[in-house]
């Protein structure tokens, strides 16, 4: 039972799926292949798509009865690809982003993607101080990941998860995402594979072959864990320990890790 925990599968709501009939497609496409929940992602990008929470969780429940009526078994978990703009923190505070099923515990992050972002580390670390653990969406098609993978690295070890695409595995979207994608399996900082599906012909909703993929990579037991375990406890709120990474952590990620850890003890203490 495969989790895809990041799919454009709502209708008319951002760039993805265009009516409620291409989404019950999506769904149907997606079970065949395996899959049987879809954490429901649209865009929640201020000036693009500015989708308020609400919005997002009434078309859930528009999909859900849909999907009900129609006899389609799949589950629709709530969810958005926020992306990180410079207010981002507050607009969290202020209840205006949607975490992975609305939990407040997971929330799907995305960077620019050819825009450096401004200091990524403090935002993750802020992040994490208020509970928040972020999954960062596709780093293989991001140039500040790109162009230096320690920078993703550095995140990971101040506690982030991190989404592959399953297209970018296959080499949908070029050679460059591709071998980046095979790196970060090889190197333990891929932790979900997704398929940010946002049609069903282009950018289907399907994981198999990129599972599969990664098996050759990884084996075919953390390949399994990519499209189930870990989103199914990301999708739940539950805590995940991440594969352990190569021994020495880039220089500049050490002093914000201690930082974090010496105030993460110190709110649970009475």
């Amino acid at each position: 039972m495969m989790v895809d925990l990041h799919c454009h599968v709502l209708p008319a709501i951002d760039d993805g799926s265009e009516s409620l009939d291409q989404s019950l497609e999506f769904c149907r496409l997606a079970l065949a292949d395996g899959v049987t929940t879809l954490v429901a992602t649209p865009h929640q990008k201020p000036g693009q798509f500015d989708n308020p929470p609400q919005a997002i969780h009434l078309k859930v429940l528009e999909l859900q009865e849909a999907l009900r009526q129609a006899g389609v078994a799949v589950e629709i978990v709530e969810g958005a690809e926020v992306y990180c703009a410079p207010d981002l923190l507050q607009r969290v505070k202020e209840n205006q982003v949607t975490t992975i099923n609305a939990a407040g515990r997971y929330l799907l992050l995305e960077f620019p993607y050819q825009q450096f972002p401004l200091r990524p580390e403090e935002t993750i670390f802020q992040l994490k101080l208020i509970g928040i653990t972020p999954v960062l969406a596709h780093p293989e098609r991001i140039a500040f990941f790109t162009a230096d993978m320690k920078r993703l690295e550095t995140l990971v070890r101040l506690g982030c998860l991190t989404q592959i695409t399953a297209a970018a595995i296959l080499g949908g979207f070029g050679d460059r995402a591709r071998d980046f994608s095979l790196q970060m399996l090889q190197r333990g900082l891929a932790h979900i594979i997704s398929s940010d599906a946002h049609d069903t012909v282009y950018r289907p909703p399907v994981l198999s072959r990129a599972r599969d993929a990664a098996a050759e990579v990884v084996g075919a037991e953390r390949a399994m864990a990519l499209v189930s375990e870990v989103p199914r406890a990301v999708c739940d709120g539950r805590e995940w320990e991440p594969w352990e990474l190569p021994s020495d952590p880039p220089a500049e990620s050490q002093g914000l890790i201690e930082r974090l850890r010496a105030l993460l003890r110190g709110k649970d203490r009475p």
